[in-house]
């Protein structure tokens, strides 16, 4: 967990640095940007969160649900104001946002191709659903019921270097490759 910074944000630099990550990150989650914020130690978890709601407030973003979460991009009153007040961010935290984004940008994008997530539904059944998509067009999704979290947890561990290759085979073997038909 990320301690609290050694000086807390005020208003104006909470606001900026939010809209300032937003702008190099584009639209992403709010798990996205905390994990964001709290592993580069931006901003703290609290500080996220007051921000986000005040630019939602104030019309400098739009929220829209996502898969159990929600999405953030800026609005087009969002980019006037941070290109009208980009000056007045803290710099070492302007630059440190710069330098790490390309790192998350390109780490969000793998995960947002391949997918799994582990739901607990009773004492003995554990949801693996797991998946494969194109941007925002989903490919192909399997849910599977699983008796231990750890056997859950196995699957979902191993999905993403399977996935691809589980993919493939599926399309194979449905479209009749595997038997020379196609």
């Amino acid at each position: 967990m990320t301690d609290l910074p050694k000086r807390r944000l005020g208003e104006v630099e909470r606001k900026l640095l939010t809209l300032y990550a937003l702008r190099a990150l584009g639209p992403c989650s709010n798990m996205q940007l905390i994990t964001f914020m709290g592993e580069t130690e931006v901003m703290n978890y609290f500080d996220l969160q007051t921000a986000l709601f005040e630019l939602l407030k104030g019309g400098l973003l739009d929220k829209t649900d996502l898969q159990g979460d929600e999405r953030y991009a800026m609005t087009p009153s969002g980019e006037a104001a941070i290109e009208l007040f980009e000056a007045r961010t803290v710099a070492s935290a302007a630059s440190l946002i710069d330098e790490k984004a390309p790192e998350y940008r390109a780490r969000w994008q793998r995960e947002r191709e391949v997918f799994a997530r582990i739901s607990h539904e009773s004492q003995h059944e554990y949801h693996v659903r797991m998946g494969v998509s194109d941007g925002e067009m989903p490919l192909m999704q399997l849910d599977l019921s699983l008796p231990t979290a750890s056997l859950a947890e196995r699957f979902r561990a191993a999905w993403e270097a399977e996935a691809q290759g589980i993919y493939d085979h599926i399309l194979r073997k449905l479209s009749g490759a595997e038997d020379g038909e196609a």
